[in-house]
């Protein structure tokens, strides 16, 4: 069983301001014509406004539309009420998005009646719990791929049951870009091949079908079509290989010595990161992007280590030919990398200093407990109302991040 939360972004701002229910909203990250709409509620929808709208053109298309900031705080927090009001019908087994779950179904749950009824019965749960525009959309079927599809089927406030004999006769209809991951260059490469449904995938056999998509997995979506379940096979799991953060400069920030605090504040928020997954760097990367699209980017390797100290330093030394130079254009978005990275909380490195170590739980602590960035460093003080955390769809940061739009 899947739930897909309808607007997610739109109906939290719903939720929270009643004068904005039944109204056509769209969820921008400023107050701009320049910008593009980050989520539109179903009644802006109506008019054809979707992500990625200009502004400007939603306007055009809509001329009573309500342009409302995102709020990535309260996204989070909504994320987090709705999976602890969905536990408490259903254990999530896994949480796809900031928007979506998937829960196994197990036993007498998965007679189509009883799996319908839970579905149900988790939808009214959520709003009830959550409040009245948080609707959702439950697809129910042998697989998540399945499930995901009858989701999309019914939309907003949906549900739909797809079983293992009802696969040709419900999803055979609907287009090949119906099925999750498949954006425009896939859906044009298998047009190509004659696929324009997905009755023409189900009635291809798998290897030729693996042979025209060009991967592997390609033959595991053919055959998650068909309603085998691969969830349950066992995967290594992907080791984290960098932290990285970046930023597009307001304005008044592109200049090389703004752009340099912004630059530590990135630093800070990725060695937050790495301490609290319990890991070590042993490279640094920085890079630059100007007005004219040319980059800066520098790097150095070191032993692994979290010691904040030496990372100034080191993004100082990173950053110093552009200080006081004239040679470069204005910059534009900044980004700093920490690669090399290894489980090091147990074993101090060459450069940690005990009272380093001390220092950095102590910021921790108190950054955690009285808000992100209540303690930062100096030399990034200009930039304290920049880089701010904001969430898409696909990552659900930490409720202790600082995130725009936080005072």
């Amino acid at each position: 069983m899947l739930l897909d939360l309808n607007s997610f972004f739109a109906s939290c701002e719903q939720q929270e301001n009643p004068h904005l229910r039944g109204k056509p909203i769209a969820v921008v990250p400023t107050l701009s014509d320049s910008t593009s709409v980050i989520a539109a509620s179903y009644q802006a929808k109506k008019f054809g406004i979707k992500t990625n709208t200009s502004v400007r053109d939603a306007k055009k298309m809509c001329p009573n539309i309500i342009l409302v900031p995102g709020n990535h705080r309260l996204y989070t927090s909504y994320h987090h009420r709705i999976i602890e009001a969905c536990h408490e019908i259903l254990p999530v087994k896994k949480v796809l998005s900031i928007d979506e779950m998937a829960f196994e179904l197990i036993g007498s749950e998965r007679e189509e009646n009883q799996a319908i009824a839970i579905a149900q019965k988790m939808k009214d749960h959520v709003r009830a719990k959550v409040g009245s525009e948080i609707t959702s959309s439950v697809g129910i079927g042998p697989n998540i791929l399945i499930a995901k599809i009858a989701s999309d089927m019914q939309k907003p406030d949906g549900l739909v049951s797809v079983t293992q004999r009802q696969i040709l006769e419900k999803l055979g209809p609907l287009p090949v870009e119906a099925i999750s991951g498949v954006g425009k260059q896939i859906k044009a490469k298998l047009n190509l091949n004659g696929y324009f449904k997905i009755r023409d995938l189900l009635e291809t056999p798998e290897q030729l079908l693996r042979k025209q998509w060009g991967t592997i997995w390609g033959l595991r979506i053919s055959r998650e079509l068909r309603g085998q379940d691969f969830s349950n096979v066992s995967a290594p799991e992907a080791q984290q290989k960098s932290i990285s953060h970046q930023h597009v400069l307001a304005p008044d920030l592109r200049n090389p010595e703004a752009a340099f605090q912004v630059l530590l504040k990135l630093l800070m928020k990725a060695l937050t990161r790495l301490r609290r997954e319990r890991m070590k760097s042993g490279e640094l990367h920085i890079s630059v992007k100007f007005v004219n699209d040319t980059k800066f980017e520098s790097g150095i390797r070191f032993n692994p280590t979290d010691e904040m100290k030496l990372f100034v330093q080191e993004t100082k030394k990173l950053y110093k030919p552009l200080l006081g130079s004239r040679r470069y254009p204005k910059p534009i978005k900044v980004t700093v990398t920490l690669n090399n990275l290894s489980q090091g909380a147990s074993q101090m490195s060459f450069f940690d200093d005990p009272k380093s170590v001390q220092i950095n739980e102590a910021l921790d602590r108190i950054n955690d407990k009285f808000g992100a960035n209540t303690l930062f460093l100096a030399g990034a003080s200009g930039a304290s109302d920049a880089a701010k955390t904001r969430i898409s769809f696909h990552h659900i940061p930490d409720l202790r991040d600082e995130f725009d739009g936080d005072k």
